[in-house]
Parts: C-alpha cells; sequence; structure tokens
C-alpha cells in the first residue's frame, strides 16, 4: 500500500509539473479568423524561443506567425513561419538561439501565401 501510495504521489507530481510548464511556455497564442471560421493559430513561447503556425481549417487558406528577433548585427529583423497543410497534422515551428528570442509576433492568414486577414503585432 506504501508503494502504491508514493508511485500515485510521483506520478500526480510529475503531472502537476507538466502543467505548470507547459501554461508558463505557451505565454502568447492568438487564433485567427476570416469569413465566419476560426482558420488556425500562431503564437510564441513567453522566452520568445519558439515560434509557431498552425492551419487548422481545411479550406486552401494558410496561416503565417510573421515575428520579429533581434540578429547577430544587434539590430531587429522580420521573418516568417507558416503552416498551409489544413487539418493535416504538424504545424510550421522556428526554433530560435536564446541569444537571439523573438521579440513580438503577428499571425495571418489567406490564400496562397497572401495575408488577407492579420492579427494585432504582439510583444513577447
Amino acid at each position: 500500500m506504501r508503494n502504491t501510495s508514493r508511485v500515485l504521489l510521483t506520478a500526480v507530481t510529475a503531472t502537476i509539473a507538466l502543467l505548470l510548464t507547459t501554461a508558463i511556455a505557451s505565454a502568447s497564442e492568438y487564433p485567427v479568423h476570416a469569413e465566419g471560421h476560426e482558420r488556425g493559430l500562431g503564437g510564441a513561447d513567453a522566452d520568445g524561443l519558439r515560434v509557431y503556425a498552425c492551419d487548422t481549417f481545411g479550406d486552401n487558406w494558410g496561416v503565417r506567425t510573421h515575428y520579429t528577433y533581434r540578429n547577430n548585427t544587434g539590430g531587429v529583423a522580420t521573418r516568417t513561419v507558416s503552416d498551409a497543410n489544413g487539418v493535416t497534422a504538424g504545424c510550421g515551428e522556428q526554433n530560435m538561439a536564446a541569444s537571439a528570442p523573438a521579440l513580438s509576433y503577428q499571425v495571418c492568414t489567406g490564400k496562397a501565401g497572401a495575408d488577407t486577414v492579420c492579427g494585432p503585432w504582439t510583444r513577447l
């Protein structure tokens, strides 16, 4: 009985730690809507070390997350991560170096790579 309780306590503690870590890491996410549908979402982890775009609607509209980061010359640059595969598993993702994390992002959607609808720029 004592071993069972210890194993159960360990499992509960690990689950709580995982949930807290996930909540902390996913600080900012924005769902993008167009023509009455949620087309997908994008965002960045709180520390700016991961930026992602997820297309969640099979409709030939893609989702893009534009993001800014501090480049190696000290300036600010902008890049984009995309996902246009609809409901197929997987999202576009960019892992950033700790020395050059994402600073802000904007999530957009549109057909054929166009940014027809965009959310606001969000600072991290």
